[in-house]
């Protein structure tokens, strides 16, 4: 098996708190990872560690890739991260553009995302959009050039139902064509089993792995491997890992 991340040791605190405690694991490559956990208990920590964003941790982590470079990050407030000044258009294509990609590169990689079912009005303005469509706007913008990586902080929690559904189904088509490594995070354990190869389970602070589920459904999971045995089985097991760190002193 080819890791793409690993993790050795990995420690984080803020001050004397200790947050993350000793955490070793891999993350192999082509595959969707969900981490789960108890609130505030270092997600969204650790997430910051593995994407480069935090630099001031113990341990260490190694991301292995032809490109490390290629990675890209879906925020948890993705309305904060769109940019109300540039039109639709411009807000996806803004990564080509600082990459220095030509007009019809461009053209072309937004008819490409267009033809996953990504569908956006060129001219309008973020500020005009529903929260759906907001959310669907900065996952294209993370995904158009196509990134080997792509970190992904709570992406459906603001979204409603047929939102989230949808955007999962955009997702997988997207991870399908292109088999980029993901690691997500979610409070939604069926979103986790819906999306994940694997399901990592964290405690409560401070953060250590509780459990690691494997899910090898194959993929496209549609709408009725929700209602399968299959699903429920895997479901079953990470709401006992979950509840297990939650009710654990």
């Amino acid at each position: 098996m080819h890791f793409h991340i690993q993790m050795k040791d990995l420690e984080k605190r803020y001050g004397p708190e200790k947050i993350i405690d000793n955490i070793t694991t891999n993350i192999a490559k082509n595959t969707i990872t969900a981490i789960v956990g108890p609130n505030g208990c270092g997600k969204t920590t650790l997430l910051n560690i593995l994407s480069g964003l935090d630099n001031n941790y113990g341990g260490d982590y190694t991301i292995k890739s032809p490109d490390s470079n290629s990675m890209s990050y879906i925020f948890q407030n993705y309305r904060d991260s769109l940019l109300p000044w540039r039109t639709n258009y411009k807000n996806i294509t803004l990564p080509l553009e600082i990459q220095g990609y030509s007009k019809k590169e461009i053209a072309d990689k937004v008819e490409e995302m267009k033809n996953l079912g990504l569908e956006f009005d060129p001219n309008q303005y973020s500020y005009n959009l529903s929260g759906g469509q907001q959310q669907m706007l900065a996952f294209t913008r993370a995904v158009i050039n196509n990134p080997k990586l792509l970190f992904i902080d709570e992406p459906f929690s603001a979204l409603d139902y047929e939102n989230n559904l949808k955007l999962r189904d955009h997702l997988q088509k997207y991870y399908l064509k292109y088999k980029p490594t993901i690691v997500m995070i979610t409070h939604n354990l069926e979103e986790a089993v819906h999306l994940a190869n694997n399901i990592i389970v964290l405690s409560k602070k401070p953060t250590r792995i509780a459990k690691i589920i494997e899910n090898q459904a194959p993929y496209p999971r549609n709408l009725d491997y929700l209602k399968s045995d299959e699903f429920n089985k895997v479901k079953s097991q990470v709401f006992s890992a979950f509840q297990d760190t939650v009710i654990k002193t």
